[in-house]
């Protein structure tokens, strides 16, 4: 078969890579969100304003992406009822990538990124077009597949693109910018990813009717997202996810220059030494190992992991170290073991949560986890900022900060989350919450065998 479709028991693995390798495409444009500060420095001198600009996707992650997720489940056209969102998105995306370095003002540079952040969220539903075409024995070693491309990705990013955005080449007698070369090169990728889905990528309508609708209008979509208990499992499980997932933050970046005084070259160096341990150690191995594991297991494992090393990495610098400064090496293996333990839970995460989601509502599951996600995500950066400051001010010299008091409150919040993880584990266990992503599946070739057998009987 070479067109890649939805339902079936079983895929080639070399759709799977292709699938994944449109994913890393698009996901370059996430980068190029960060390269974009770059460009409203051009135009806009008040911070304020950038970062309002920026922070924009997390209100268009509940207007957008939850309204376009909700109807994908419940709508079918001759082009599929994933594949209408997320081709037209990829459209506009490239538009205005190819115009944004063209533009010489701030309005309409404005309007460009905010055009791209709403199309982003449009974007959104292509991961339920990917775990429609996986079936569930498959996720875990394409999550892993994903997890070693996504380390070339910010590798790629970290290394090659956002430090060529103030070059020069000249090509053939023309001057072309590198911030010209980025947003054309993620244009390009954008182009490849729109190209490939269009011509090989196709949806079988579902046997399996759409869920009902609980009201009208955008207050009746809201309540729909909650409405079905048989989802509420997977909002729990997301919200305990989150808390375990806690980080610093834009604190994380002060802590390595400020307190324990690093460069950024430091700091890069660190991202780049990690990435290539990633790809070839600690990838391939817990993506061996967790062939072997059942997911929620192999999930639990990487949450308690890193709450263990958390703990420990705490203790080292607080009481081991004379100065409270660890040293780069220091730094490094630490944060190996962490992101060690860590690829258990990010490679078994997305295929866990789809093992609790029926098909015929995965966009609405999706729609509910954002407004889950970014919620909880609000209140953890934030808390984490009041906990600094306030920690700061009891135990530190006025004007100082102690950064890495933030260790605490994320070794807090990851205890409080991994204790919600192993009720939902023993619910589980009990019976109490079904796997109904993979109990209510019905692949295709199951359909076509019962439709044989009907006819037979004829």
């Amino acid at each position: 078969m070479y067109i890649i479709e939805t339902q079936h028991r079983r895929v080639p693995w070399r759709w799977v890579v292709a699938l994944q390798v449109i994913k890393m495409a698009w996901l370059i444009g996430f980068y190029a969100s960060g390269t974009m500060t770059f460009t409203m420095r051009k135009f806009i001198s008040s911070p304020l304003i950038i970062n309002s600009l920026s922070s924009l996707d997390v209100l268009f992650n509940i207007v957008v992406a939850a309204p376009c997720l909700y109807v994908s489940d419940r709508i079918w056209t001759r082009w599929g009822r994933r594949r209408p969102f997320v081709l037209i998105a990829w459209l506009v995306m490239m538009v205005c990538m190819l115009l944004l370095p063209l533009v010489g003002h701030a309005v309409p540079m404005a309007a460009l990124i905010v055009l791209w952040l709403i199309f982003w969220d449009v974007n959104s539903v292509f991961d339920m077009l990917f775990f429609e075409i996986i079936p569930p024995e498959q996720r875990a070693r394409a999550s892993a597949i994903g997890a070693w491309l996504f380390n070339i990705v910010v590798m790629l990013q970290t290394i090659v693109l956002t430090g060529r955005f103030d070059d020069v080449v000249h090509v053939y007698g023309f001057a072309l910018r590198g911030e010209q070369l980025i947003y054309w090169f993620v244009a390009g990728c954008l182009l490849v990813c729109f190209l490939y889905v269009t011509l090989f990528v196709r949806e079988r309508k579902p046997l399996t009717p759409p869920p009902p609708s609980h009201g009208k209008g955008f207050i009746g979509a809201v309540g729909n997202l909650f409405a079905e208990r048989t989802l509420w499992p997977v909002y729990f499980l997301a919200f305990s996810t989150i808390l375990t997932q806690t980080g610093l933050g834009a604190i994380d970046p002060l802590l390595m220059t400020e307190q324990w005084g690093y460069s950024k070259q430091d700091m890069g160096t660190n991202v780049f030494v990690g990435g290539i341990i990633n790809m070839f150690v600690v990838i391939p191995l817990v993506g061996w190992i967790g062939e072997r594991l059942k997911l929620l297991k192999m999930f639990t494992i990487g949450v308690i992991g890193v709450l263990a090393v958390q703990i420990a990495y705490y203790l080292f610098v607080r009481f081991g170290l004379p100065d409270q400064r660890p040293s780069i090496g220091q730094i490094i293996f630490f944060g190996q073991c962490m992101s060690m333990m860590g690829a258990f839970s990010l490679i078994a995460w997305q295929p866990l949560i789809f093992e609790y989601i029926p098909r015929s509502q995965m966009g609405t599951a999706q729609a509910g986890l954002n407004f889950v996600r970014s919620i909880t995500r609000l209140l953890t950066l934030n808390g984490i900022g009041l906990w600094v400051t306030w920690y700061s001010r009891l135990f530190r010299p006025p004007g100082q900060y102690d950064y890495f008091s933030g260790y605490l409150f994320m070794i807090l919040m990851n205890a409080f989350g991994c204790g919600l993880l192993l009720w939902f584990a023993r619910s589980v266990r009990q019976g109490t919450i079904k796997p109904l992503g993979v109990t209510e599946f019905k692949p295709v070739e199951e359909q076509n065998q019962e439709n044989a057998t009907r006819g037979s009987d004829a």
